[in-house]
């Protein structure tokens, strides 16, 4: 199975963005209807939040970069390889457990901790590819992108809802 990942073609590897996003949603538990409540009426948003629809997009965009960063590893013999791997290991991991704890949970506590430990792996895998492979070392950036920005609304978030699972709101 590895050996075939390795071999996959672009459009290959965008059709398998495309599946991993959708079990990515479906791993949550959650229904379309409920995600919207959740996003829309139930949680305060900053003020910079796009609407609820554009984090499926978004996500599909950045699992094809990780999904292609991925390939690339496992077809080098570079010496950060084993860092990366685990560091993709935990981005996938936050990545399948984030719907669970967002929407199920309800908790924008760990919602924020989740989101700001994504951006770190993603900053993280940019300098560490960046040591041996500058196009390794792209493929991170969109993620790295996106989730200092979803960071942004995630620690709003925190700060300004009543953490459902936690039972209480952060104040400063």
């Amino acid at each position: 199975m590895i050996e075939s990942f390795k071999r996959l073609n672009w459009w290959q590897l965008a059709l398998l963005s495309v599946a991993v996003s959708v079990i990515g949603g479906l791993a949550s538990g959650r229904k379309k209807k409920k995600e919207r409540k959740v996003y829309d009426v139930e949680l305060k948003q900053a003020p910079w939040a796009p609407p609820g629809w554009v984090f499926g997009p978004a996500w599909t965009v950045n699992n094809f970069f990780i999904l292609s960063a991925l390939q690339k590893i496992l077809n080098s013999d570079d010496p950060q390889r084993r860092r990366l791997l685990a560091m993709q290991a935990a981005i996938w991991a936050i990545f399948f457990s984030f719907g669970y704890i967002y929407f199920n949970k309800k908790s924008s506590i760990l919602s924020a901790v989740w989101t700001v430990s994504d951006a770190l792996l993603a900053g993280a895998s940019v300098i560490a590819a960046s040591a041996n492979d500058k196009k390794l070392a792209v493929r991170y950036v969109p993620l790295l992108l996106w989730t200092s920005f979803a960071s942004s609304l995630a620690i709003y978030q925190a700060l300004h809802n009543k953490d459902q699972l936690f039972q209480k709101q952060i104040t400063l």
